[in-house]
């Protein structure tokens, strides 16, 4: 039982300790940022099977 119970609460503390150092973790665009221009393949309406550009 020791053999398993010492490796798991290191790999507790290590998986904490790697949280706590990441910081605040921030995802997508900021306020008033814009998106860049992204490719789609359109599957409806007249442009049906056509690469489009997104701006």
């Amino acid at each position: 039982m020791r053999n398993l119970l010492v490796p798991s609460v290191a790999m507790v503390a290590l998986s904490i300790s790697a949280i706590a150092a990441a910081g605040d973790l921030q995802s997508g665009l900021k306020v008033g940022q814009s998106a860049g221009a992204f490719n789609v393949k359109d599957c409806t309406g007249p442009n049906a099977g056509k690469s489009l550009c997104y701006r």
